[in-house]
């Protein structure tokens, strides 16, 4: 274990003020950023995934870089001088007594390392897995190792950069066991089952989703033609088995170029916006259509009925008249 030079006291109020403003900065980068972070991986779509992860990102080493400047040169240590940080520190010592000395000694000489190798094997190969790039995942699964690691080391010699390392080991206490428990259901929620959708995969949760409107296979129905068991086509209005209206968004010139949308409608088909003869549709002159963009069905064959056989009459029996 690397033993920590000695320094000198606190000499002055305004040391105490720079540990002070510090230790704010500080938490509010390991506190704030992780938050939006944590909101990016279980966020439900890549955009809400995308913004969050920023934002929170922003927010670390913004607060971060603010804290190390907030030190003014000042040896990081000073934030143990303040009131605030001198109890955080006795709390912390508290919570380390309550381990096994034999314990603590192997998780600094053995876990050390391995969360380091752990959080930039998941931080790297995670970011190129998000995005589908496969075939650098593992590379870069390998070097976020190898940097992670560089990190932590050089944090032990430049105490400065706890601002930024540990409101990112924060982000990887979150991260890890996010993606274990990604591993284990099947990757079904959050930026991993964002990582699924991206490259055509959706996940069970996924399927299970509801999806606005009416599909077919999975496919989306945009219209419906009825026709007769003549191959006419007809209107029709529909239900399902609880009398709910089956209904779609209209298409018609109405909703395409009006000002205000008119409420779902349960007759169909429903008149859709055709093009001119130069595939153009526009307010001025927009013309609809309810008839099918496909040719009829053709006919359902008649079943042939046999003729029912007229009922015969049966002979009348000769009235027999008593003999005396």
């Amino acid at each position: 274990m690397n033993s920590t030079p000695p320094r000198s006291p606190v000499s002055s109020q305004s040391q105490l003020d720079a540990g002070w403003n510090a230790l704010r900065w500080g938490a509010l980068a390991g506190t704030v950023g992780p938050f939006f972070v944590a909101v990016a991986i279980f966020a439900w779509s890549r955009q809400q995934t995308a913004f969050f992860g920023v934002l929170g990102l922003g927010v670390l080493f913004g607060a971060g870089f603010l804290g190390v400047h907030s030190l003014r040169g000042n040896d990081p240590r000073i934030v143990l001088d303040t009131p605030q940080g001198a109890r955080g520190a006795t709390s912390v010592r508290g919570w380390i007594d309550q381990i096994p000395a034999n314990l603590r000694h192997e998780l600094v000489t053995i876990g050390q390392p391995v969360w380091w190798a752990v959080r930039g094997v998941i931080g790297a190969g995670g970011f190129f897995a998000l995005f589908g790039a496969t075939s650098v995942t593992v590379v870069a699964a390998i070097a976020g190792a190898a940097a992670s690691i560089w990190i932590g080391r050089k944090t032990q010699q430049d105490r400065r950069l706890l601002w930024y390392v540990v409101p990112l080991n924060v982000v990887a206490a979150i991260a890890v066991p996010s993606f274990l428990a990604a591993a284990y259901s099947g990757a079904s929620f959050g930026f991993l089952k964002n990582y699924n959708d991206f490259r055509g995969h959706p996940t069970r949760t996924a399927q299970a989703q509801p999806v606005d409107g009416l599909t077919l296979n999975g496919v989306t129905v945009s219209n419906i033609y009825p026709f007769d068991a003549q191959g006419k086509q007809i209107s029709v209005r529909l239900y399902d088995q609880d009398g709910n209206l089956i209904a779609l968004d209209p298409q018609d010139c109405a909703n395409a170029f009006g000002s205000s949308r008119r409420e779902p409608s349960n007759l169909f088909p429903q008149a859709v916006v055709t093009p001119d003869a130069n595939g153009y549709s526009g307010p001025d002159n927009c013309k609809e259509s309810t008839k099918a963009p496909f040719p009829p069905p053709k006919p359902l064959p008649t079943k042939a009925t046999s003729p029912t056989p007229k009922p015969t009459a049966r002979p009348s029996t000769p009235a027999v008249t008593p003999t005396r």
